[in-house]
């Protein structure tokens, strides 16, 4: 029941926000009373503590989870795989993208100090230090800014993902396919990745931006 309730929740903070949802909703979600859901969660604040901690951390850790910091993987291969896992969760995650835009990209999301506390700090440096790395050897496009690198890769696959209602709706624009937008990124960084020919490779000073 606990977790029924919290996938209701989920669900309906990622449709209508967290300020529009009531715990009555909530309740009538899962065909329970409105005293099961402060059974379980005693309040709004401990519910939006478990969806940040048992609904989305678990989904970052996923997609975190191919990354061996300490390996040699292409950095090629690895974005390609990041990709991979964020399409891959939001498949099976439908909710994450508009929660995602709704409480934690918006000002004033109510989900957006939470996560915060919660960033993979560690993984998001080792990431950029390897993009930084392959810079400087010469196989990643120097003009990249690495620690903006994972930034973009969120945008471009979150935020179609989130807008796909709105999108759809507008009067004559194609519906945004899944498959299709996996190609589409894809291409887009790998292409943005590949050094340019003739491009001579640019010498960085390590922990700068450049």
């Amino acid at each position: 029941m606990r977790e029924r309730l919290l996938a209701c929740a989920t669900q309906l903070f990622a449709e209508r926000g967290v300020t529009g949802t009531t715990m009555v909703q909530i309740a009538s979600a899962a065909g329970v009373t409105s005293a099961m859901v402060h059974y379980y969660f005693t309040n709004r604040e401990k519910l939006l503590d478990a969806v940040v901690d048992e609904s989305i951390a678990p989904a970052i850790a996923f997609v975190w989870s191919g990354f061996d910091s300490e390996g040699e993987q292409d950095p090629h291969a690895l974005v390609e795989d990041l990709v991979a896992r964020l399409f891959d969760v939001t498949a099976r995650m439908p909710w994450l993208p508009p929660l995602w835009l709704r409480e934690i990209v918006n000002e004033g999301g109510l989900l957006r100090e939470r996560m915060l506390r919660r960033l993979p700090i560690d993984q998001l440096r080792r990431f950029a230090a390897r993009i930084d790395e392959a810079q400087r050897v010469g196989v990643v496009d120097p003009a990249l800014e690495a620690p903006l690198l994972f930034m973009s890769i969120i945008a471009l696959v979150m935020l179609p993902l989130a807008t796909a209602r709105t999108w759809q709706s507008a009067l004559g624009l194609p519906k945004i396919d899944r498959e299709a937008l996996h190609r589409h990124v894809t291409a887009l960084l790998s292409a943005a990745l590949r050094v340019p020919p003739g491009k001579t490779k640019t010498p960085r000073v390590p922990g700068s931006a450049k």
